[in-house]
Formats: structure tokens, C-alpha cells, sequence
């Protein structure tokens, strides 16, 4: 016999064998104990999750002689029947491949017999948002008012794209993901009954690569199991999945922190040249990352993580230099990255400018950089890692430094950069009103000159005052001397506003009429 994969070989045959679903098979079996059978199902939810299991049990349940607290008892006459593929009285059709009004209207015509075995005949229609327009007007009617004898289960992944007429005619279940820790449960058993030996966390983290599809799961633990004839390890899971090396990861993380933009970008290449894809690289980072931040903030991190203890001992050494804020920076940056991944013609180039980007903070002006930014400092002042001068000698080293200060080149600087220098220095020294006014307001430069476009009088008051003016040279005293300009935009919007009122009045009235004086 041809060897059958694992999530087939091991496919539930009652309701008690189905995990993560508790509230469907509660509902579907007091249905069957109380006879109260529906004509129409829907079952919808993610690949993976039941389905179509459900609906198989259902259907022999329904038709079983003597079922088992709603389950079918797989021994009486019509149950043995119906293990037979060639049964008339379950009948499952792919809509994917049987999409058109012809199928429909031969399904129509065929329901109209009664079942052979059993008391019902029921019609699984799998993929059922794959039918075309006029095979859903089809069979319309049908699902409406069908024999007495049949039922239907529609089962799809996509219910948006079924028509609200199918819908309102069916009894809709939602089949939500299959949580981590019962498909870890599941695969346990499993090896068990295989004789498989196994690590603890290298089930859990076979579960968990199967995002709460228990189908997807079995396929990795089937992989798995194959990999390696004696007992299975984590490495070998990550292995398996193609997960980036953990040393290189740490590597990679540390280079990231200590902002040694040089050292991640030899990082990136040597996973690139090994064959690693960009976009699986970057979920791989993005979860080593969250998982730094489960470490960070949670007391019973790896109750929750479950991972080898060196693995976690790794994890916590390199969350201990790090704060919440620049973790959450650094994941809000490739998370993003994720998105662009999707639609980027050089991916490389996104994921390498994102990396040392997250690896510079000081040059980057988000709100989450900065306050990353003030919780480093305040550590350093908190355990006494800083400096302290006397006044003699901080006085007599600026009498002996003032020729020797370098002012950065205003001029050939952009004013972006300007002004994200302005405003930080701005915030850090704790002018909230100046940087409110500023960060709304539009600057320009035009050679030593530092133009200021304000829109209302209160603010140019406000930008105009001696005290406002040496504070913003004070935030921007590396550029050395320079000139500031206050202009205001509001007069010109108000000329602006009078010149096109008066052309439209002189339009109305014609030239020739209307005077204008000043």
C-alpha cells in the first residue's frame, strides 16, 4: 500500500477527535440528538482548520443508525456503507473544477432521487465561491426548497465572494484557527503513536509554523519526522522550515544595536549569498524580534515561547541591553519592510536600507526613535555611566577649544535635515511651543538665510521675539552663524483671495463697469 501522508492517515472520524472547534461540534451534535437537521451549511474559515472534516462527520452522523453522542458509530450497516468512495448517498464536488450552470443543473436534476442507504442524501460542495454567477442563480432555488431528503455544506475560504442570496438561505459556521498549544498536542500524539522520539520544543515549534491550520502543521511534522531517524530536534525543525541560523540572527541583532551599520550589511549578504530569500529573511527577523520583546516584558517569557534553554538564555542576554521603545522601533521599521517587500523590484536594496536604518537612531526623528533615544540616556544617568567635569577645567578647555569647534556647512545642507535637527533639539530642551508651532510650519533656506513662512499674526509675534530667535539658534548652534527670516504667508493668502474675488465680480459686470480703488 502506497504510504499516506500524516494529516490523512490521522483525519478525525468523529466529533470527539476534532480539536479547536468546540462550538461547531456542540451545535452540529445537539442538531443530530434533538433531529433538528438544516437543509443548508456554510462553513467557512482558513485552509487547514475542518472543514471539510466536519462536514464529512456530519454527513454520516446524520444518516448513522445508532450515533454515538451525536457522532457516527462506524459500525452499523449505513456508517460501513458510506466508507465506500463509490457511495451515492454523500456526494462531494469540487467547485473548483465543477464551477459551471451545466453541473448545477445536473446536480439539480439528480437530487431529486432519494438516498440508497442512509436517510439523507448530502451534497458537499467544496470551494463553493469558485461557481460562476449563473451556476449561484442555479442553484438558488434549490438551496432554497430542496427535497426532504437532502442536505447541503458549502464549504469555502473565501466568503466574501459568495452572493448575499446564498448566503441568507444557509446556516453559517465560522471555523476559527486551531490554537498553537492543541496542534502541538495533536502532533505529540501523533509521534507517540508513530514511536517517533521528540523534543518538546521542536513540536511546539512545528505547531507553530502552521499559523493555526492543523493541515499545514501535520505537513511539517510529516517532513520533519522524515528528516531525521533518530529523535527530532529543535535545530532540526528550523532546518526543516528554512529558518535563518539563531547564532546569525544574534549576530545580526547585536551589530543592529551597538549601530555597526557596516557589520549588519555583512550579515545581509552572507545570508543572501547562501540562498536566503529577502521576504522570508525579514519574517524571520521580524519574529526573532517579537520574540525579544516577549522576553523583554514577561515574567513566564518562555511558558509562552517554549524554546530550548539555550536558545532563551541567547534571547534574554540580548534583550537585557535593549529597551521596549527600540524594540518596538526596530519592529514597526521591518514591519513595514513587509509590505514594500510585496511590490519591490529590489528587495535586497529595501531590507539593507531598512537594517541600517534601525541600526542608526540618532538620524532617525520618529516618535518611538526618540523616546528610544531619551530611555538610553536615562539609563546611563541612572547607573552613573557618564562623565562629570569641574567648572575650572570645562571653562579653561572652551578658552583653549573655541578656534578649534567645526561647524557643519549650513549652506550645502539639506533643510529637511535642518529642520529634523531643529525640532529635536527643540523637543529635547523642552521648547513644546516653539516645536509645535515649527513642526506645522514651512521653512526654506536660501544660502546663509533661514526663512520662516508663518500664517498667522500670534505666531509671527511669537517667532519675531528676541528670547524665540536665540532659542532656535541655540538648537541649531553646529551650523554656526546664520540669519533667520520671519516672512508671513497669511497676507499673501489674503491679496491672493481679494485679486480672484475681484476678477469673478468682473466677470459678472464687465471690465468697464467695476473700478477698482485702492
Amino acid at each position: 500500500m502506497s504510504y499516506l501522508a500524516l494529516y490523512r492517515r490521522y483525519r478525525p472520524v468523529d466529533f470527539e477527535s476534532l480539536i479547536g472547534q468546540d462550538y461547531i461540534v456542540r451545535t452540529l451534535k445537539n442538531q443530530i440528538l434533538t433531529d433538528k437537521i438544516g437543509h443548508a451549511y456554510l462553513f467557512t474559515g482558513t485552509r487547514g482548520t475542518g472543514k471539510t472534516t466536519v462536514a464529512k462527520i456530519f454527513a454520516k452522523a446524520i444518516n448513522c443508525l445508532s450515533p454515538k453522542n451525536g457522532s457516527p458509530c462506524g459500525e452499523c450497516e449505513v456508517c460501513k456503507a458510506l466508507l465506500d468512495p463509490s457511495n451515492l448517498d454523500v456526494i462531494e464536488i469540487d467547485a473548483a473544477s465543477n464551477n459551471g450552470v451545466n453541473e448545477i443543473r445536473d446536480l439539480r436534476e439528480k437530487v431529486q432521487y432519494p438516498p440508497v442507504n442512509g436517510r439523507y442524501k448530502v451534497y458537499i460542495v467544496d470551494e463553493v465561491h469558485m461557481l460562476t454567477s449563473a451556476a449561484f442563480n442555479a442553484l438558488l432555488k434549490t438551496l432554497e426548497e430542496p427535497p426532504r431528503h437532502a442536505v447541503f455544506i458549502l464549504a469555502t475560504t473565501e466568503v466574501h465572494k459568495i452572493p448575499a442570496t446564498i448566503l441568507s438561505r444557509c446556516m453559517r459556521f465560522d471555523f476559527k484557527l486551531v490554537p498553537t498549544k492543541q496542534i502541538a498536542e495533536l502532533i505529540a500524539s501523533i509521534y507517540d503513536s508513530e514511536n517517533k522520539q521528540y523534543e518538546k520544543e521542536a513540536v511546539y515549534a512545528i505547531a507553530l509554523a502552521g499559523e493555526g491550520s492543523v493541515r499545514d502543521a501535520l505537513s511539517v511534522a510529516d517532513m520533519a519526522m522524515s528528516f531525521t531517524e533518530g529523535k527530532l530536534l529543535y535545530d532540526d525543525v528550523m532546518e526543516v522550515l528554512g529558518s535563518t541560523n539563531a547564532e546569525n540572527f544574534s549576530n545580526f541583532i547585536n551589530a543592529l544595536l551597538k549601530g555597526d551599520s557596516g557589520k549588519v550589511l555583512e550579515i545581509v549578504d552572507l545570508l543572501s549569498s547562501s540562498g536566503k530569500s529577502i521576504s522570508v529573511l525579514n519574517k524571520d527577523l521580524i519574529a526573532y524580534i517579537r520574540n525579544l520583546l516577549v522576553v523583554k516584558t514577561c515574567s513566564n517569557a518562555n511558558s509562552i515561547l517554549l524554546l530550548p534553554e539555550d536558545k532563551y538564555l541567547m534571547l534574554k542576554s540580548i534583550s537585557s541591553e535593549v529597551s521596549e521603545d527600540r524594540l518596538i522601533r526596530i519592529l514597526g521599521i521591518f514591519s513595514e519592510v513587509e509590505t514594500i517587500l510585496k511590490y519591490s523590484t529590489t528587495p535586497r536594496t529595501v531590507f539593507e536600507t531598512a537594517a541600517v536604518k534601525a541600526s542608526k537612531p540618532d538620524a532617525d526623528y520618529d516618535l518611538d526613535a526618540l523616546l528610544s533615544r531619551i530611555k538610553q540616556l536615562e539609563d546611563k544617568i541612572e547607573n552613573g555611566n557618564f562623565k562629570t567635569i569641574s567648572n575650572n577645567v570645562k571653562e579653561q578647555n572652551v578658552v583653549e577649544n573655541t578656534e578649534k569647534v567645526e561647524f557643519k556647512d549650513f549652506v550645502n545642507t539639506d533643510i529637511s535635515e535642518i529642520k529634523g535637527k531643529l525640532l529635536y533639539n527643540l523637543r529635547t530642551s523642552g521648547s513644546e511651543l516653539l516645536w509645535n508651532i515649527l513642526k506645522e510650519t514651512e521653512i526654506r533656506k536660501s544660502g546663509y538665510v533661514l526663512t520662516i513662512l508663518v500664517s498667522n499674526e500670534t505666531d509671527e509675534n511669537y517667532l519675531k521675539a528676541d528670547s524665540t530667535q536665540k532659542s532656535i539658534e541655540s538648537a541649531l548652534k553646529d551650523f554656526g552663524n546664520f540669519e533667520i527670516s520671519i516672512k508671513s504667508s497669511y497676507v499673501k493668502q489674503e491679496t491672493e483671495e481679494i485679486d480672484k474675488e475681484t476678477e469673478n465680480i468682473k466677470k459678472i459686470f464687465g471690465d468697464d463697469i467695476v473700478i477698482i480703488k485702492n
